[in-house]
């Protein structure tokens, strides 16, 4: 194995600690009250974008940079969607890949770092990549900054350090 193998092995490390302890701390600060919207009492169930434009803040400050990916799986009724982060060297980063439990396409991983190579990931035909832009809010959208500002710091409330 050469340096460059451990350098990938090390960050695909400390990214599934960060990614973990991040969901962790979503799930903490929904049962606790602290995260009331709507759309994420599911979770992880129908929370994939929300959770990873999070994550990517998160990631991005822990000096992670990512892309938001996200694409489409079937169509019509039949049709699932589905958002995860990469890195720029193509790692994914999922934290809500487990809502497809149970239906098709099948993941049972809650938090998974590795390849898009893996059966799931790369069953999605996927959209643009939206790359982290710190000042312009969720998902790079204006007008929702305080929204998402305030989710991410009651989630960062609950992020257990090691």
């Amino acid at each position: 194995m050469d340096l460059h193998d451990v350098m990938k092995t090390t960050l695909k490390s400390e990214l599934y600690k960060l990614a973990s302890s991040f969901r962790e701390a979503i799930i903490v600060a929904i049962k606790n009250g602290d995260i009331v919207e709507e759309n994420m009492h599911g979770f992880p169930q129908g929370c994939c974008t929300y959770a990873s434009d999070l994550l990517q803040k998160y990631l991005y400050e822990q000096g992670i940079d990512t892309l938001l990916m996200s694409g489409i799986y079937g169509y019509g009724c039949d049709g699932e969607s589905h958002s995860w982060l990469e890195t720029k060297d193509g790692t994914v980063v999922d934290i809500t890949g487990d809502q497809y439990t149970h239906k098709e396409p099948r993941f049972t991983t809650a938090v998974y770092v590795g390849t898009r190579n893996n059966g799931f990931h790369n069953l999605f035909e996927l959209y643009d990549p939206i790359p982290y832009h710190e000042n312009t809010g969720q998902l790079g959208h204006k007008g929702l900054e305080q929204r998402f500002l305030n989710r991410y710091e009651k989630v960062l409330k609950h992020i257990k350090t090691t």
